[in-house]
């Protein structure tokens, strides 16, 4: 069984004027296939629950972003991966209790974001706060990363190797850290990427927040250098096919 979906990509070709986007119908083998969510964690986006103390993306107001991006994109996205059988694979920022304090990476954090590790990122995985939109269900994985990718130094793609894999379909934050992180370094290992782009933002600038330029360039990067992307209505209609198709050959 495949998942029949349109990919979108950018043609940087020719020289004296671009063609711009294109669409492939690609065809995933379901076998072969996870549903991938970057730092999709945290409190505030289903009713009920108390305001995120940091939002995801930081910037004054994300908050309504990410909860537009979950509710509306991310949480229909991951239900139908459920209900077609992929793998569902979190990937989460985590301190890993390796003296991050003393590296170049968290002199980085604390110069540009104002916060070490030990205060952005949780140690205990029993701590991680999950909205009750996007809660793991039981069977599904979690996996602790350090930084920005999700392959460096953790056992992704060793749960990768033992499921099959060789496609993923990807949501989640932030665009320009840790989606971007892990899918150059998805690309490097021949993983075949998908990027739902309106399951995904960027930390934006304050000069770039009226129009999200951040996030609309790194789509247009990931399309011309990493992989494909979709929407989430695309995704969730060709998992809807696949239950047809499923229905009429049992």
């Amino acid at each position: 069984m495949e998942l029949q979906i349109p990919g979108r990509y950018y043609r940087m070709y020719p020289s004296e004027g671009y063609l711009g986007h294109a669409e492939e119908m690609l065809s995933l083998a379901l076998g072969q296939t996870a549903f991938m969510l970057i730092d999709v964690y945290g409190l505030g986006y289903a009713p009920g629950e108390p305001e995120p103390e940091r939002p995801a993306l930081f910037y004054k107001g994300s908050t309504e972003v990410e909860r537009r991006v979950m509710v509306d994109h991310v949480k229909p996205a991951l239900e139908a991966a459920r209900r077609i059988g992929l793998p569902i694979i979190y990937l989460n920022n985590s301190n890993q209790m390796v003296a991050t304090q003393y590296s170049e990476f968290g002199a980085l954090l604390v110069r540009t974001h104002g916060l070490s590790v030990e205060e952005r990122w949780e140690t205990d995985p029993a701590e991680f706060r999950f909205s009750k939109l996007v809660e793991p269900k039981p069977g599904e994985y979690i996996v602790r990363k350090q930084m920005y990718s999700g392959f460096f130094e953790t056992c992704l793609e060793t749960l990768f190797r033992n499921l099959h894999i060789k496609n993923l379909v990807v949501v989640g934050f932030a665009a320009n850290a840790c989606v971007l992180g892990t899918l150059h370094d998805a690309l490097y290992r021949n993983y075949r990427i998908v990027l739902l782009r309106d399951c995904t933002a960027a930390m934006e600038y304050h000069d770039t927040l009226e129009d999200q330029t951040i996030t609309r360039y790194i789509l247009r990067h990931v399309e011309a250098f990493l992989g494909y992307t979709t929407t989430s209505q695309e995704f969730v209609r060709s998992c809807e096919q696949v239950l047809d198709r499923d229905s009429l050959h049992p």
